[in-house]
C-alpha cells in the first residue's frame, strides 16, 4: 500500500483525463507553487501529456496547453509561496487566469501567520456525448518539483440519482475558496464554474477502487461548515479516541501534539499500545530542543519509536548526478496517520503535519479511509515501508534516538525571511499601468510593512528592472510583453536570500497584451501551420513540416503549402466528428492573430468554408 518501490503514482497521469474524456473544469490547491510545474500540470490536464514531457520545451505546444486550460482551471496557493522560476517566459501571462493566492489572517495562539496548506484537486471531465466523470485527489505534495517522498490518493466518481451528504465537506471547502476569488471577468467565470461543482457534488458518488477500504470521509480543517461552525481536525477520532496501534508519518512536529498521542491511553484500559513515528532528522532536533527547554517531559514521548530516512537516501542524488546544480535532497514530506483499535483501522492521508500550527491554525484537507485489521495494521504498513527485513539494505529508514538529533539552523533563517514575504503580501499591494507613447509605466503600492534589518527588492517578473522596496515603486519603459500581475520579490538578511513571486492585482493592463504574447510565439506562417497541425493531432503534417524545415524551405511561402490543404481539410472533418472541442483552439488562434500577416489567406478561406459546412458552434 505504501511501498516506495512498487506503489508509485505519477502526478501528471493522475490529472490526465480518462480515455475518451477531456477536461471540463478543475479546481486545485497547493501551499507552494512552481510556475513551471503548473505548466506541466496544464499539459496533463489539457493535452494528456506527462508533466516531464519534451513538449515542455516546445513553445507552440505550451501555448496550446495554457490556452486550453486557462478558462478551465482555478488553482489556489498560499500568498508569497510562488517559487522563482529558473527561466522566465512571456507565456506565464497565460497563467494569470489560473492562479489565485490566499492570505490567511493572524489567529490567537499561533505564533506565525497560519498557512493555506491543503493539497487537493477536484476535476470534472466530459466526453463528446455529454457524459461527466469526476476525480477527487488528496495529496501531501505541493505543485512543485520537490523530490521529497509524498503520498497521494484519488477516487473517480460518477453521477447517481440519489443525493447524499458524503461530499458536503468538499462543498464547504469549495465555498471557502469561492470567497477568495477576486472580482473581475475571470474571477466571475471561475466562481460560476465552482458554484456549478458545488451544486453537482451531492449527486456524485466516489468509490475507493481497492477492496481493502470499505468507507471514506473527507475532512477539511479551518474552514466553515454550512451551519457556521468550523471543521476542526482535533475533534476527529484521530485526536480523541484511544488506540492499540498508531503510525505517524510527518515531516514537521510539535511537542504538544506528539505528547497528546503518547498519553492518549493513560486513563483507559488499553495497555501496551504500539507507537511509531517517521519524520525528518531536523524535526527530531526541534523536539529535543523542546525537551531541553522543558516544554514537554521525556516521559511524554517515550512510548514512540522514532525513524528517519537514511543519509544514503536523503543525499542519494549526489552519488548519481553529474549536474550538481540540479541535485536535490530527498526526505519525508508525506503526512500519514494509521490508527487501529480492535478490528477497525483508519488511514488518514493529506496535508496535515503533526504540528500545533497545522492543527489549530492552518487550512488543511485530509481523507480518512476505513478498513479492517486484516487489511490495515501497523505490521503491514511497516513491512511495506521498511521492506522484508527491518534492518535490510532495502530499508530506506533507520531507527534513531533523540540524543543524536540535530537542529537545522538554516531552516530558522529561511522561516524568518519567509515571514517578511508573508508580511509584505498581507499589506495587500496594488498596481496600475499607464501608457507612455510606445511603452508603459507601472506603479506598485504596498501598505505599511516592518521590514527593518532586511534588504528587499521588487521587479516585474517579465522584466529585469529591479527597485528597492518602498511603499510606492515606479517601473518605467516596459514593453507590452513585460506587463504581468506576477512580481518578483527578494528578501535578504545579508547572509541568505529568499526569492518569491507575488500576485499583485494590476489595473489598466492593455487588452492586447495576450495577443502580443501569442504573436511572439506564432510569429510566421510555418509556425502557424505547426500550431494547427498540433491542434488537430496530425502527425503526418507535423512530419512534413519538420522535414521541410530541415531542408531550409518554408511550407507556407508561395505555393508550398498547397499539397497539405487536402490533408488539413480531411483532418479537420475527422476532428469535427471525433473531437469538435479542438476547434475552439483554432478559433482562438484566428481571433487572436486577426490583423497579423501570419495566417495564410487560403487557410482563412478554407476555415470559413469548413465552418459553414459543418456548422460548428465554436
Amino acid at each position: 500500500m505504501l511501498n516506495p518501490n512498487n506503489d508509485r503514482l505519477d502526478y501528471g497521469q493522475i490529472l490526465s483525463p480518462p480515455a475518451g474524456f477531456y477536461l471540463d473544469f478543475a479546481v486545485g490547491t497547493t501551499y507552494s507553487l512552481n510556475l513551471d510545474a503548473l505548466v506541466g500540470a496544464s499539459l496533463s490536464l489539457g493535452l494528456s501529456e506527462e508533466t516531464d514531457s519534451e513538449l515542455m520545451n516546445n513553445p507552440v505546444c505550451l501555448l496550446e496547453a495554457l490556452r486550453s486550460v486557462g478558462d478551465k482551471v482555478a488553482l489556489f496557493c498560499e500568498s508569497g509561496q510562488i517559487q522563482m522560476p529558473t527561466k522566465v517566459t512571456s507565456l506565464y501571462v497565460l497563467l494569470e487566469k489560473i492562479v489565485f493566492t490566499v492570505r490567511t489572517a493572524k489567529r490567537k495562539g499561533i505564533a506565525a501567520y497560519p498557512s493555506f496548506h491543503p493539497k487537493f484537486w477536484l476535476i470534472r471531465y466530459k466526453n463528446n456525448v455529454g457524459e461527466f466523470r469526476y476525480r477527487v485527489i488528496v495529496l501531501s505534495r505541493n505543485l512543485t518539483f520537490d523530490r521529497s517522498w509524498d503520498v497521494t490518493y484519488y477516487m473517480d466518481g460518477k453521477v447517481v440519482d440519489t443525493p447524499s451528504i458524503k461530499n458536503e465537506p468538499v462543498c464547504d471547502f469549495l465555498r471557502y475558496l469561492l470567497a477568495r476569488i477576486p472580482s473581475g471577468q475571470n474571477g466571475r467565470a471561475k466562481a460560476k464554474a465552482i458554484k456549478k461543482l458545488i451544486n453537482e457534488l451531492p449527486c456524485v458518488e466516489f468509490e475507493p477502487p481497492e477492496k481493502e477500504f470499505y468507507d471514506f470521509e473527507f475532512i477539511p480543517n479551518g474552514v466553515k461548515k454550512a451551519n457556521g461552525e468550523f471543521y476542526r481536525f482535533e475533534k476527529t477520532k484521530l485526536f480523541t479516541d484511544t488506540f492499540q496501534e498508531i503510525l505517524i508519518i510527518s515531516p514537521f512536529l510539535s511537542g504538544d501534539i506528539i505528547q497528546s498521542f503518547n498519553n492518549r491511553n493513560e486513563r483507559s484500559l488499553i495497555r501496551g499500545a504500539r507507537h511509531v513515528l517517521i519524520t525528518r532528522e531536523m524535526s527530531l532536533g526541534k523536539l529535543s530542543e523542546e525537551i531541553a527547554k522543558k516544554k514537554i517531559a521525556l516521559k511524554d514521548i517515550c512510548n514512540f519509536r522514532f525513524y528517519t530516512m537514511r543519509d544514503k537516501v536523503v543525499d542519494g542524488e549526489t552519488a548519481i548526478s553529474e549536474n550538481t546544480l540540479d541535485v536535490q535532497k530527498q526526505d519525508i514530506h508525506a503526512k500519514v496517520y494509521m490508527i487501529r483499535k480492535y478490528s477497525d483501522a483508519d488511514l488518514y492521508l493529506g496535508s496535515l503535519n503533526a504540528s500545533h500550527n497545522a492543527l489549530y491554525g492552518n487550512v488543511e484537507f485530509m481523507l480518512r479511509l476505513r478498513a479492517k485489521n486484516r487489511y490495515l495494521n501497523l505490521d503491514k504498513l511497516m513491512a511495506s515501508l521498511f521492506g522484508s527485513e527491518k534492518d535490510g539494505s532495502d530499508n530506506p529508514f533507520q531507527e534513531v534516538t533523540l540524543e543524536n538529533a540535530i537542529v537545522d539552523e538554516d531552516d530558522k533563517e529561511r522561516k524568518a525571511l519567509d515571514s517578511i514575504i508573508k508580511t509584505i503580501s498581507r499589506s495587500r499591494p496594488l498596481a496600475s499601468v499607464r501608457q507612455e507613447e510606445d511603452f508603459f509605466a507601472v506603479t506598485v503600492h504596498f501598505g505599511d510593512c516592518d521590514i527593518k534589518d532586511y534588504k528587499v527588492d521588487v521587479r516585474p517578473l517579465l522584466s529585469k528592472k529591479e527597485e528597492p522596496f518602498e511603499n510606492d515603486i515606479l517601473f518605467s519603459n516596459l514593453s507590452v510583453t513585460q506587463l504581468s500581475e506576477f512580481y518578483a520579490i527578494s528578501v535578504s538578511d545579508g547572509q541568505k536570500t529568499v526569492e518569491r513571486v507575488l500576485v499583485i492585482p494590476t489595473a489598466g493592463l492593455p487588452e492586447d497584451r495576450e495577443k502580443a504574447v501569442v504573436s511572439s510565439v506564432v510569429s510566421n506562417k510555418d509556425c502557424f501551420y505547426r500550431y494547427i497541425a498540433f491542434l488537430l493531432g496530425d502527425d503526418s503534417i507535423l512530419s512534413i513540416l519538420e522535414s521541410k524545415t530541415a531542408e531550409g524551405t518554408h511550407v507556407a511561402s508561395g505555393t508550398g503549402h498547397a499539397y497539405q490543404a487536402p490533408a488539413l481539410y480531411e483532418k479537420m472533418l475527422q476532428t469535427a466528428a471525433s473531437a469538435p472541442e479542438k476547434f475552439k483552439g483554432i478559433e482562438y488562434l484566428m481571433k487572436t492573430l486577426a490583423g497579423d500577416e501570419v495566417v495564410p489567406d487560403d487557410f482563412k478561406k478554407l476555415y470559413q468554408t469548413f465552418k459553414k459546412v459543418v456548422k460548428l458552434d465554436v
